[in-house]
């Protein structure tokens, strides 16, 4: 678990840290949502829970709509 936060820390500095300097709200936005996801994953993951996966509910969506890959 240390090591999942340790690694998120330094992708967090090396990468966000740049685009507060330059004052990029709208990348700084989509930077934070998709690391807030990716975060949130990995630790489920390190922490055990079982998480399905998006191509299950994929195919599920795309059959309600009547439609299959």
């Amino acid at each position: 678990m240390a090591l999942v936060l340790i690694s998120f820390t330094l992708i967090a500095l090396i990468d966000l840290v740049p685009l507060i300097r330059k004052h990029l709200g709208h990348d700084i936005i989509a930077f934070l949502l998709l690391f807030i996801l990716g975060l949130t994953i990995a630790i489920l993951e390190v922490s055990g829970v079982e998480i399905p996966s998006i191509m299950l509910l994929l195919g599920d969506v795309l059959k309600s709509l009547g439609m299959s890959y």
